[in-house]
């Protein structure tokens, strides 16, 4: 009688394309049980995550399988602060890959966010007081914007 256990071998990555069951990897679908989580906390409270991918342990080509898994969105916005920063939606609407590069290009922080719009994009409360005065002296007539020898009417 054959005792053999049968055994099948996968190669740790294989590209972007699922295994052969149609199953991901372990880490990545690790990954999306935690996503997926995250995304329900947002929709029943509104409460935001953030998971930083510079700090997770990969497998070789998991970081590939992570992007596969979540796809392309419709938006895709790079800002230009101190160097690139890529916002993508992914194909799950609150999912979003944030990544920010310095001036040479060098990765300095990469997130993926779930929220209904990047914290990043949101503009902070003194922000908001800080522009609000300023257009009201915008909207103040010269003659009677305040000078150091004269009171404003």
């Amino acid at each position: 009688m054959n005792n053999a256990i049968p055994v099948k071998i996968k190669p740790m990555h294989q590209g972007s394309a699922p295994d052969d069951d149609g199953s991901i990897g372990g880490g990545v679908h690790a990954l999306g049980h935690e996503i997926q989580s995250c995304l329900e906390k947002l929709a029943a409270s509104g409460e935001s995550s953030m998971i930083d991918l510079k700090t997770l342990p990969m497998a070789p080509g998991e970081y590939d399988d992570i992007k596969t898994m979540l796809g392309q969105g419709e938006l895709d916005l790079v800002l230009d602060m101190d160097g690139p920063t890529r916002i993508r939606e992914t194909a799950y609407p609150g999912v979003w890959w944030i990544q920010h590069k310095d001036r040479n290009d060098q990765i300095l922080s990469e997130i993926i966010e779930i929220s209904r719009v990047p914290d990043f994009l949101a503009i902070q409360a003194d922000q908001v007081t800080e522009s609000a005065k300023r257009l009201r002296d915008r909207l103040v007539p010269k003659e009677q914007q305040t000078t150091p020898d004269r009171q404003r009417v």
